[in-house]
């Protein structure tokens, strides 16, 4: 596949991401095992595959990249994206229970809760990351959820 075939807001899953080399400075990327087409240009397209050593990005991967990818796109529809996003309200909350419960077994009910809260909020924002990454939302709405849930400004 050729970067005209990507989609601007599709997901794909890649089965060989490679490790991307970054401006001068900045440290190697390796590319997620799913990204989102954000934008098609330049002869390329920019792809957000989840966080980056700065915070919450796109990658720009160059159409000599992109050619020696295997990839494919992910189906979405209302009813998939809707699961997906109840599967990551789920696994989180199962998470935190389970935080929870071990420290409650060396704290008081206030830490464990406390501590269940906040394991609760970094394992949702990791989900979202992973959903934004597969196109299920929008990775500008990814960040904002996660800035939400957190109360971290991503900006």
């Amino acid at each position: 596949m050729g970067n005209t075939d990507l989609e601007v807001g599709a997901g794909y899953e890649v089965f060989n991401p490679p490790i991307l080399e970054m401006q001068p400075g900045e440290p190697n990327h390796q590319l997620g095992r799913f990204f989102t087409v954000t934008a098609v240009e330049n002869g390329g397209a920019w792809v957000y595959d989840g966080a980056y050593e700065s915070g919450v990005s796109t990658v720009f991967l160059p159409a000599d990249i992109i050619v020696m990818l295997r990839y494919q796109k992910l189906d979405k529809t209302g009813e998939t994206q809707f699961a997906e996003l109840m599967t990551a309200l789920i696994s989180s909350a199962a998470a935190a229970n389970e935080q929870r419960t071990l420290v409650a077994a060396h704290g008081t009910a206030d830490e464990s809760v406390e501590a269940s809260h906040r394991f609760f909020t970094q394992f949702l924002s990791g989900q979202v990351k992973g959903l934004a990454a597969k196109g299920v939302v929008n990775p500008n709405l990814a960040v904002v959820m996660t800035e939400l849930a957190t109360g971290v400004s991503l900006a």
